[in-house]
């Protein structure tokens, strides 16, 4: 309760087929309400390079309010659960393709979190988050009011490389699933991420690089470098 979370993420993958190359930031301020409640917004910003210096655009991406409810804490056997909301606002310039909606979007969030203790005194981190979201990108109709509705799924574990636990190793995978309308950023694909993270109790740094698998036939299966920062104050 009355923590405020600051954090910023960067996205970047280079493609030769389609081509293209963008980079995606992402700032994301959260504050706790009560031990259970947080709030939150997040804000895009993004630079796309379709092919040659003369298609290079950017500028601002949709906006997201968020809210997260703790249902539990971690138990014996049990992960700490969470639900989360967002709703999507169409911020972006829509001229320029940044806008991912018409009106508004949704996602709703089924989050969970769960720490060992190992033998030898080793700590091993597990999460995973389910999200199901409804996309008006289409215009809307009463037998049809969000035209685009897919899954993204996450999961990962961390494991502490020293006894101090500040620095971890990460594998993360993601799977996004029956989404109709891709864009460059989102599109279904399944990807494996190693990467290192650096943590303290109010600092957290991470890096890696996402291996793609996309379902389109005729795209590269290339890397997405991941990195992101957080301060809780």
């Amino acid at each position: 309760k009355g923590n405020i979370v600051a954090g910023l993420a960067a996205f970047a993958e280079n493609s030769s087929a389609p081509d293209f190359s963008f980079i995606q930031g992402i700032a994301t301020v959260t504050a706790g309400v009560t031990d259970r409640i947080e709030i939150g917004i997040r804000a895009t910003v993004v630079e796309i390079n379709l092919g040659n210096s003369s298609t290079r655009k950017s500028g601002m991406g949709d906006t997201d309010l968020l809210f997260m409810w703790r249902l539990s804490s971690q138990g014996d056997s049990m992960p700490a659960i969470a639900l989360g909301f967002a709703c999507t606002l169409p911020t972006g310039d829509d001229a320029k393709g940044f806008s991912t909606v018409k009106h508004e979007g949704i996602r709703l969030m089924l989050i969970g979190t769960s720490e060992k203790e190992m033998t030898g005194g080793y700590l091993i981190g597990a999460y995973f988050e389910g999200q199901i979201v409804f996309i008006d990108k289409l215009e809307k109709s009463s037998s049809s009011p969000y035209a685009d509705q897919y899954g993204i799924f996450n999961a990962g574990l961390l494991v502490p490389l020293f006894e101090s636990r500040r620095l971890q190793a990460i594998v993360e995978y993601t799977q996004v699933v029956k989404k109709d309308f891709p864009t460059l950023y989102e599109q279904n694909y399944t990807g494996v991420m190693p990467g290192l993270r650096y943590v303290t109790p109010n600092f957290n740094l991470s890096l890696g690089v996402q291996l793609l698998s996309k379902d389109q036939t005729d795209a590269e299966n290339n890397e997405r470098y991941v990195g992101t920062i957080s301060y809780r104050f």
